[in-house]
């Protein structure tokens, strides 16, 4: 089905590159982390960041804030009675300068937005999650110099599928709801969260899973070429 728009915004995390597996890697080495300073094994350490997650959520919600590490891993610290000094910042930085060093996007990635910029689309980043990181991350992938804007779910104050963050998008891409195509790889925030605010939708399915045959999606960014015109 080809698309006639205007703008194309993408989610980044696994979307543009595996998050899935870069934050195992990084969840790796926190576990030894906590290991060598708390002599908490690996499993203490997951069941106190998944009980954390979910205070969080229930404490603030589902926005851009809930979605600070270094918040999380002050809570985990304090159930414990452990000191939040030094250990809450040098977990932080180990977790993300290890996600960091360590991200490459998938295949195609930066090939596919420079086309997109040569046919002089406008090409924007929706995405929940803090600013400051999500740049960072965009920074790795060598892809900033292509992005004209950003909307993140801590700007809009609220998280996929809500219709903030797909509006504030529309706002800072200028085009009208037809004209923006919106892709992510997540069913219901990204692909039914823009399907149902009026923008158009395609699912990024980099696992090839199987799917409903009315979902328009892709299994590589690159086929975003062909499907634009």
């Amino acid at each position: 089905m080809p698309y006639s728009v205007k703008s194309v915004i993408f989610d980044i995390d696994n979307t543009l590159y595996d998050f899935a597996y870069y934050n195992g890697i990084a969840l790796d080495k926190l576990r030894e982390y906590a290991h060598e300073n708390f002599a908490w094994t690996a499993e203490t350490f997951d069941e106190k960041h998944l009980a954390v997650q979910h205070e969080i959520y229930s404490q603030i919600g589902y926005n851009g804030s809930c979605r600070d590490r270094m918040l999380r891993y002050q809570k985990m610290l304090e159930h414990s009675s452990l000191p939040l000094f030094p250990h809450a910042a040098k977990m932080f930085e180990l977790y993300w300068s290890t996600m960091l060093e360590n991200l490459q996007p998938y295949n195609g990635v930066r090939e596919v937005l420079e086309a997109l910029k040569e046919r002089e689309l406008i090409i924007g980043i929706g995405s929940d999650m803090t600013p400051y990181i999500q740049v960072k991350k965009l920074e790795k992938m060598n892809v900033l110099q292509f992005i004209d804007f950003i909307v993140t779910s801590e700007e809009a104050g609220d998280e996929k599928p809500s219709p903030k963050v797909f509006q504030m998008c529309l706002d800072k891409a200028g085009c009208s709801k037809s004209e923006c195509l919106f892709v992510g790889d997540d069913l219901k925030k990204d692909y039914e969260g823009a399907g149902n605010f009026g923008m158009r939708a395609l699912l990024m399915n980099p696992h090839n899973k199987e799917l409903s045959n009315d979902i328009q999606q892709i299994t590589s960014l690159t086929q975003i070429l062909e499907m634009i015109n």
